[in-house]
């Protein structure tokens, strides 16, 4: 029985949870000028410094279809290693950390996975919870990757 353990953020009131390996730091947003870039696509919220080396923050809302995330007292980056960068990707709050087994995750039947099976892993349940796992690796398109390294 394997398991992993997830950072579980909020988002437009959903839990969701992406693989604590892929994590490399949350961070408090407010001690951080985002810089805006033209000509990114607009879920690229812009770039920061963190600690001398730039980093692109993603509105991990737009991003996943939903309304635009705004960033609010409570809110956070959270820093993914993703395809051999960092990222950062703004969510309402992180509220655990949590280790799930493999029997915990349903994966998405075939009809929703043909529409969301882009970000998504599964779906945890821990108990009356519903977490919905993504894949940090597919946060960023390859378009958007491009676009930041080009």
């Amino acid at each position: 029985m394997a398991q992993i353990q997830l950072v579980v953020f909020e988002l437009n009131g959903e839990e969701y949870g992406v693989d604590a390996l892929a994590v490399s730091g949350i961070l408090r947003p407010q001690k951080f000028k985002i810089h805006k870039v033209p000509g990114l696509p607009n879920v690229i919220e812009g770039m920061i410094d963190l600690r001398g080396q730039i980093n692109y923050i993603f509105n991990l809302g737009i991003k996943l279809g939903l309304k635009k995330t705004v960033i609010a007292e409570e809110s956070k980056f959270i820093m993914l290693n993703i395809q051999n960068t960092v990222a950062g990707c703004i969510v309402d709050e992180v509220t655990d950390i949590v280790t799930i087994s493999d029997e915990q995750i349903q994966q998405q039947p075939e009809f929703v996975a043909n529409l969301s099976s882009k970000y998504l892993v599964g779906i945890g349940k821990i108990d009356e919870r519903l977490i919905i796992i993504l894949n940090p690796e597919n946060i960023l398109s390859t378009e958007e990757y491009e676009a930041l390294t080009g």
